[in-house]
């Protein structure tokens, strides 16, 4: 005779472990994807998950078993990876990944080559290069090399940090546009980021910003863009004070949702751009424009997840509501892990 079901042990949710780096005097870049990882404990929950806070410290990350303990342990459906790695060594991002990826665990996002190769800026320009995706002109430097190789760049110059994400590293000395400036700020950039600078030509025009969702082929919820020329803050470009410094003249800037000719090219250029590097799950694609033609500047393979980011806003620009977003980027990664093919 069949049991009562009311007297049947209730069925027990898939775990969800959402992980976000946790370290002792964050960066406000670092510290911000706490916020994010509460609304989607919060969202998966919802769904229908089991969902659980995984602090990422230092300690643990320089202890693999300690991480794979915790997997083994826990034995999670899948992983909703939020860490960005750390204010000082943000090569931890993929180091960790490529720890669940050996575990077998499923995880949200991108895998560890495509996080270490995106936070490579002049490996990304080379392979999008290759491909015919237009990007801009420019040159690495490291500590050292002389300031020639820059000669064949036309002014104005941008100046970033070769492998760092978030806009660290951008900031007021970051446009260059008279050459007699570049000892003295390539010296200082290199300064404070000895593993290199990139060097890129200045693309005055407005700047566009393509989220993608999917593994192939992507969805694109929408597209932003912004017109400095609307702006009267003092630079034509995001600096880290305009994304985490409330005090920033640029902080309450918000993208405008875009439509027409450059809209399409936008997000031709980010699928092409994804598929080049392999982009599975979700990431950001930033392009600027300079003459009519849109070139790549930036792929951001773990997006900024916080509620007021602009990947979030422009899934909402899109008619997706966050919970929907946390549950899509969850059953890309389960479909990802069983072996899902690409649909290209």
């Amino acid at each position: 005779m069949k049991p009562d079901a009311a007297q049947e042990p209730p069925q027990k949710s898939p775990l969800i472990l959402v992980a976000a780096a946790v370290e002792p005097e964050a960066r406000p870049d670092v510290a911000d994807t706490l916020e994010a990882r509460a609304w989607v404990c919060r969202a998966l929950e919802r769904a229908g998950w089991a969902a659980e806070a995984w602090d990422i410290t230092p300690s643990l990350l320089a202890s693999p078993e300690g991480v794979s303990g915790h997997l083994e342990k826990k034995r999670a459906s899948c992983v909703f990876n939020l860490f960005e790695g750390f204010g000082n060594d943000s090569g931890a991002e993929h180091r960790f990944r490529s720890l669940l990826e050996k575990a077998g665990t499923p995880c949200t996002g991108n895998s560890a080559a495509v996080l270490e190769t995106c936070l490579c800026k002049d490996a990304v320009s080379s392979l999008l290069r290759g491909k015919g995706i237009p990007v801009p002109e420019g040159k690495t430097l490291l500590p050292g090399d002389s300031l020639s190789l820059l000669n064949d760049l036309p002014l104005p110059l941008f100046l970033k940090p070769l492998r760092e994400d978030g806009s660290v590293g951008i900031d007021g000395n970051s446009l260059v546009t008279d050459r007699d400036d570049l000892p003295l700020r390539v010296g200082e950039k290199l300064k404070f980021f000895p593993g290199g600078i990139r060097a890129e030509e200045f693309l005055p025009g407005m700047e566009y910003s393509v989220s993608c969702i999917g593994n192939g082929p992507y969805i694109v919820p929408a597209v932003s863009v912004i017109d400095y020329g609307k702006w009267n803050a003092g630079r034509p470009f995001l600096d880290y004070g305009s994304k985490w410094d409330p005090d920033s003249p640029l902080y309450s800037l918000t993208p405008e949702p875009t439509e027409g000719t450059l809209k399409e090219r936008a997000v031709q250029l980010a699928s092409e751009a994804g598929k080049t590097l392999g982009c599975r799950g979700y990431f950001r694609t930033d392009l600027r424009e300079k003459d009519g033609t849109l070139y790549v500047i930036d792929i951001n393979p773990n997006p900024d997840m916080g509620s007021g980011g602009g990947f979030l806003r422009q899934c909402r620009e899109g008619g997706m509501e966050k919970e929907d977003v946390a549950a899509r980027i969850v059953k890309l990664a389960i479909e990802n892990g069983r072996g899902g093919k690409e649909q290209w």
